[in-house]
């Protein structure tokens, strides 16, 4: 099976500079964090980190040379066009896609439904039945080439839509009963202080370096205060898919 990992992250955050560079409680930056996290799983060949080719950029590549892993700069705002350029250099046919600012990804989790879509020959796998911040996607780099040729805007940071607004793409939920169970406010992506802040309490309590999806929801269960450290935030809007006429 020809698969990648690919990382998408970039410098660029106005909300909360440079996000990705702040250091955990065990004192790796998020991005290094995700990086560990995902090579516990994944052979250091499997891993791309993709981002722009902007010079405030370019320490990312240094991050991913340091750990060993591929790297790809290419659009800064195009990130399907990136994702698609990135697979091609590497000869990926499927690709699982997480963000940088998601350093508590669930990479268990992510194997699951890479098998889940190449089996049922899915164009996009999502996994949206865990919390924001630990869930990843699955996608046919031939769909992302589809989705291109038919775009009309250049900024896709939000990408997800276009697979959804595209009939003939097959997109599909992995989906677990125990997903029902799990507190929808739970909130692990990075995007300002607070969540930062929320990520470092968990890894704090965790008797794990790289918890999974129950080692978060048992600290959960133990300490429910600690969902209004970040529930206040309320999740950034997506942009709207647009096509070529």
């Amino acid at each position: 099976m020809s698969y990648g990992i690919l990382i998408t992250a970039r410098l660029k955050s106005k909300r909360f500079k440079k996000k990705i560079l702040k250091k955990l409680t065990n004192n790796q930056t998020i991005i290094e964090y995700l990086i560990n996290n995902l090579l516990q799983h994944f052979p250091k060949n499997k891993i791309v980190l993709i981002t722009s080719k902007s010079n405030q950029d370019k320490i990312l590549t240094k991050i991913a040379k340091n750990f060993g892993i591929n790297y790809y700069t290419g659009e800064p705002l195009d990130v399907l066009s990136r994702m698609y350029n990135a697979s091609k250099k590497f000869g990926f046919k499927n690709i699982i896609s997480c963000t940088a600012d998601n350093p508590l990804i669930d990479a268990v989790y992510a194997r699951k439904i890479l098998s889940y879509h190449v089996n049922n020959k899915n164009d996009l796998t999502t996994l949206l039945g865990l919390p924001l911040g630990l869930f990843s996607y699955a996608i046919k780099v031939k769909a992302l080439q589809k989705i291109i040729k038919k775009k009309a805007n250049k900024n896709t940071e939000t990408w997800v839509r276009y697979f959804y607004k595209i009939n003939s793409l097959k997109v599909k939920e992995y989906y677990e009963k125990k997903f029902l169970k799990i507190n929808k406010n739970i909130r692990l992506t990075v995007d300002y202080k607070e969540d930062l802040k929320m990520v470092n309490k968990v890894l704090s309590l965790s008797k794990k370096k790289y918890p999974r999806l129950m080692d978060v929801i048992n600290i959960y269960k133990k300490t429910p205060k600690i969902i209004k450290i970040n529930s206040h935030i309320i999740q950034k809007s997506v942009i709207k898919p647009s096509f070529k006429q």
